[in-house]
């Protein structure tokens, strides 16, 4: 009972701090306004799917995953055609306030360890970053939370090996794919994890390669649906979306800054309708998609130079201490993120260097990291991309802060089970 409370009080601050937080960005920006262009997408489409249209926005019908889209639509169909854009911040925020409990039920799994279980979550549920993002009307809200229970179920699972827990592994793959639909930057997590996992463990490669098949081939299957209505809309395989073509040239061009700029998609669109004045909008998405991603690979091998300083630049924008974007930066902001974020990371590292003498199942708290930073120094940057990571530090975080705590009450004759 004294655990239920402590959880039920820790999810109501994390409501009430991201309520708080909505409530001063609706200051900032407006209460009916959108900051983000993607914000927009997400809503009309999710409009179009309550009210049966086409899955399409502005003539594009594979440019977004439908995960968050399909979170969206109840509110249209509970609220009406036109419902206020706060009924959807409060969805992300009863999210993230969600993935507060799932990131101390992770860790649960991992340590079975109460005390560290709500450090953690507690690191999660005040983290300045993680509160905005389940403020944002954006898909890292529910990204963030399917990529909680994923890692859980595949963690456990992977701890009862040489059993096989079939329903861990089918739910690990199966919250794997619900990722994707929100963020397709997942799809190849799985094999990276397994691959990386397999060359830091050789002599216990068999549960990790045993288990990622199983995930993989789970989510396979739970995509396969989005493949087959993306071949009947261009008549080609499309695996997540037709806008990858457009991130890698955004992030790889003469122009590129590390940070969005999608400018030119104009200028490759009208150069493609002056070449082809008959085609289609779908033939025109499709080849526009191989046009971009051709240009961003031939400029970064011609510029090979200028593509290595472009990642450094990437690679600093996602693990920066302020905010990326001018018009939100400010002292009080840097102040804010550097003291709530540079403790983390710093213990989180040294977290993931301790687990190196452990196995798998806590490397692929830091493996996220890894792969984000990989997917990011090649696509655009920013700080927002690494919530997921440090949602997962948070818990190597409070294990070497327990540890820390348990030497140091040992010290002075303490000496309590944090556990009890």
């Amino acid at each position: 009972m004294r655990h239920y409370r402590l959880w039920l009080f820790l999810f109501f601050v994390a409501l009430l701090l991201r309520v708080g937080a909505a409530g001063y960005w609706e200051y900032r920006v407006g209460a009916e306004k959108f900051y983000f262009g993607d914000s927009d997408t997400y809503w009309k489409l999710g409009q179009n799917i309550a009210s049966g249209k086409s899955y399409s926005y502005g003539g594009l019908a594979i440019h977004r995953m439908p995960g968050y889209p399909v979170l969206l639509s109840p509110l249209f169909l509970v609220f009406g055609e036109n419902p206020s854009i706060r009924t959807a911040r409060f969805e992300n925020i009863v999210i993230g306030s969600l993935t507060v409990l799932a990131v101390g039920w992770l860790a649960w799994i991992l340590f079975h360890d109460w005390a560290l279980a709500l450090i953690a979550s507690w690191i999660t549920a005040v983290d300045p970053l993680n509160i905005m993002m389940s403020v944002l009307v954006l898909s890292e809200a529910p990204f963030c939370l399917f990529l909680v229970l994923h890692l859980g179920y595949w963690i456990k699972a992977f701890k009862l090996f040489p059993k096989t827990s079939w329903f861990s592994l089918l739910l690990s793959g199966l919250f794997a794919a619900m990722a994707i639909y929100c963020r397709p930057s997942w799809l190849y997590f799985i094999p990276f994890a397994v691959a990386l996992g397999t060359i830091l463990s050789p002599c216990n490669y068999k549960p990790i390669l045993k288990s990622g098949i199983v995930i993989f081939a789970v989510c396979t299957l739970c995509l396969i649906p989005w493949w087959i209505r993306n071949y009947y809309v261009s008549g080609h395989f499309v695996s997540t979306t037709l806008q990858v073509g457009s991130g890698l040239y955004d992030g790889l061009n003469p122009q590129a800054t590390g940070a969005s700029d999608m400018k030119f998609v104009e200028k490759f669109r009208n150069a493609e309708i002056a070449l082809f004045p008959n085609i289609t909008e779908n033939t025109l998405e499709y080849q526009l998609n191989q046009k971009m991603r051709q240009a961003a690979i031939h400029w970064a091998w011609k510029h090979p130079d200028l593509a290595w300083k472009l990642a450094k630049t990437k690679f600093f924008r996602l693990w920066n201490f302020q905010l990326n974007e001018a018009s939100l930066s400010n002292s009080v902001a840097t102040i804010v993120v550097f003291c709530s974020y540079c403790p983390v990371l710093v213990l989180g590292m040294i977290g993931a260097i301790r687990s190196i003498f452990h196995d798998f199942s806590i490397r692929l708290l830091w493996i996220p990291a890894i792969y984000i930073t990989g997917l990011h120094i090649i696509f655009v940057s920013s700080i927002r991309y690494r919530v997921p990571a440090m949602i997962c530090f948070s818990i190597l975080a409070a294990w070497v802060v327990l540890d820390i705590t348990k030497k140091f009450s040992g010290c002075f004759g303490i000496g309590s089970n944090p556990s009890k």
